[in-house]
């Protein structure tokens, strides 16, 4: 379990979808490159083409994490014998004004979706009887909130609603718009980008 929720740490932000969303606009015309990249970056992620969306995660991220290291987590995560994961009602809310700091240009991107899990009927998986999935339940609650994770009752499908941020970036890793997840509990995030930086994605809420 702990490789698979690595997995969704790191690259959650990969699992974008269309929708309708709203375009902070500064007025200066240059949005569109931004929204034709994510635009692709959203239906490579629709095909679940992991090679392909390595292809628009910001390289930087490669110097800590081997790209082949990382597509073979996404992989291991959807195809584990343990747990069935299914995206839904997957859509990018905001993309907010683009800004320049140094020679890098950035913007914040919000999107929400929910993720849905099943652990998979196993008789010598404790984690697959009711105790099990309760577990899993307590533990998923504590980081997302409770009120964000349900219960089907019927079926046992855990739904986790959750909104996150990520960050589109080009840069002098990134010559086109690359995008990486925006968690500020990961110390990753620290090695990715200055203070001056995330400081400045702050101010977008």
């Amino acid at each position: 379990m702990k490789k698979l929720f690595f997995a969704f740490i790191v690259l959650i932000f990969c699992a974008c979808g269309s929708s309708k969303k709203k375009v902070t606009d500064t007025g200066n015309g240059k949005e569109a490159p931004l929204e034709k990249r994510l635009a692709d970056f959203m239906k490579v992620n629709d095909e679940m083409d992991f090679e392909k969306v390595m292809d628009y995660t910001y390289p930087k991220l490669f110097t800590l994490a081997p790209r082949e290291q990382l597509v073979k987590v996404m992989k291991d995560a959807f195809s584990s014998e343990e747990v069935k994961i299914e995206l839904d009602s997957m859509r990018v809310d905001t993309v907010f004004a683009v800004f320049k700091i140094g020679d890098g240009s950035y913007a914040k991107v919000r999107y929400s979706m929910n993720m849905l899990m099943t652990l998979k009927n196993d008789k010598d998986s404790a984690a697959a009887d009711d105790s099990g999935v309760d577990y899993v339940l307590l533990s998923i609650a504590e980081k997302y909130g409770s009120e964000n994770v349900s219960k089907d009752l019927k079926t046992g499908v855990i739904k986790i609603r959750n909104t996150s941020d990520m960050v589109a970036v080009k840069d002098e890793y990134a010559k086109e718009w690359s995008f990486v997840n925006l968690n500020k509990e990961d110390p990753m995030i620290n090695k990715l980008f200055s203070k001056e930086v995330l400081d400045k994605l702050d101010t977008y809420n």
